[in-house]
């Protein structure tokens, strides 16, 4: 009687056993007729998507890589003194204003500009960088010889930019201008100490010269 109690025990096993796989294939077969259309779908989408990623990126990278060796070129153009050249180069790397070369090009440009003779034309191409790109802004302005304008508070470089300001009123010789300037950072609350200190030290020597002058 036992073995046979074994055997028949043995038997439902086996039984069970065939019922749940042929519940979980039921079950499948269920999940697949309403989901799995749109589990192919997104397995698709994001294959796709990884497809694209991975191109955009090499083109990315090798526009990058164009953009550099134009730089470049216009770089040893400016050292050769191939001005009209190197202007040509800076010119097709500025013809976008939200390239992240745009900036460095249009200094570039600025200074074969300058070396050619065309003091007018740097002029013009400081003023459209100062309006165009922030953080090359100061120095163009600077470079343009634009002391109207100051930077903006809310610019990481506002004292780097303002003091340079007032350094270059004082070589103009707008001297009161100037030491309007270093007084405003002197007294500027927000100021780097040691920047305040300088700009104290700047104003006292300012006045110790005008009273030798007298």
């Amino acid at each position: 009687m036992r073995p046979h109690c074994g055997l028949m025990r043995g038997t439902m096993n086996e039984l069970l056993h065939e019922i749940e796989e042929d519940i979980r294939h039921e079950r499948f077969e269920r999940l697949w007729k309403r989901a799995g259309k749109i589990m192919l779908a997104v397995s698709v989408a994001i294959v796709l998507a990884t497809v694209v990623g991975v191109t955009v990126k090499n083109h990315q990278r090798t526009v990058a890589m164009e953009k550099t060796d134009v730089l470049m070129r216009g770089m040893k153009k400016l050292d050769m003194k191939d001005y009209q050249g190197a202007i040509a180069d800076f010119n097709t790397l500025a013809a976008d204003t939200h390239s992240s070369y745009y900036g460095m090009a249009m200094l570039k440009k600025a200074q074969a500009q300058e070396a050619l003779g065309d003091k007018s034309g740097a002029q013009a191409t400081y003023k459209a960088l100062s309006e165009n790109a922030s953080a090359f802004g100061g120095l163009a302005r600077m470079q343009s010889g634009d002391t109207a304008t100051l930077p903006g508070r809310n610019s990481p470089f506002y004292y780097t930019e303002s003091e340079m300001r007032a350094w270059q009123l004082l070589q103009q010789g707008k001297k009161e201008e100037a030491a309007k300037q270093f007084a405003a950072l002197r007294d500027d609350m927000d100021a780097p100490p040691s920047l305040r200190d300088r700009m104290a030290q700047v104003l006292q020597t300012m006045k110790t010269e005008q009273k030798d002058k007298k």
